[in-house]
């Protein structure tokens, strides 16, 4: 069996384990990350232009949060849990609170939460989808009710009545947020359609070494 081990939880990183399990279903997926849970910490921007922007079936229940024909919009963080929740019912396995202290050719080394504390993983195929430091922008978010919206070239209507507004300026005082965010990165209206398709690239050439090359049982 072909394990590969992905570093970090990005929704490029739980993209590309879906698509690797589409293709090699029997694959054996780990997903290591420093973080205590798969979305619902933190908030990415959630606007869309067609839902859903990936394989349907790569996303479990979302409840009042899943978007309906009209939503430009979806919660960033319930939408990576609902990636992470399926990715679990399909096989991968999570390494939660858990810091990578070294790579070499076929081992991760970490130091994690839990009985195991340090230790390594052997792996056929590596991908690293951890942070890397660049020079990008600083964007400001609120979420408000969608009645009291402010007028905004990067909004978008969510299905529970909320709007997604980012702006490069933080916004000013006022009592219409019912949540405010940052983020950094280039453009809020095409992160996760961005994501989504660099996961897929990158797991793609890793599925068409093991087609080709595949590991040796």
């Amino acid at each position: 069996m072909t394990r590969i081990t992905i570093l970090g939880d990005s929704l490029a990183a739980l993209s590309a384990a879906h698509h690797m399990l589409d293709k090699i279903p029997e694959a054996d997926i780990h997903i290591i990350t420093e973080r205590a849970e798969i979305g619902l910490i933190g908030e990415v921007p959630g606007l869309i232009s067609s839902w859903p922007p990936c394989s349907s079936h790569w996303i479990s229940e979302m409840a009042s949060q899943t978007p309906n024909e009209e939503s430009t919009a979806v919660r960033g963080s319930w939408f990576l849990k609902a990636l992470g929740i399926q990715l679990s019912k399909r096989g991968c396995t999570f390494h939660l609170r858990t810091r990578v202290t070294a790579t070499s050719e076929a081992e991760v080394h970490f130091v994690g939460a839990g009985p195991m504390g340090s230790s390594t993983i052997p792996f056929d195929h590596l991908l690293d989808l951890r942070p890397a430091s660049q020079e990008l922008t600083q964007w400001h978010g609120l979420v408000c009710r969608t009645e009291d919206s402010p007028e905004a070239k990067l909004s978008g209507n969510r299905t529970d009545g909320t709007t997604e507004v980012w702006a490069k300026e933080a916004p000013e005082r006022n009592r219409i947020a019912l949540q405010k965010m940052t983020w950094i990165g280039e453009d809020p209206t095409s992160f996760i359609t961005k994501e989504v398709e660099v996961g897929m690239q990158l797991a793609q050439t890793i599925v068409d070494t093991i087609i080709i090359h595949p590991v040796e049982q």
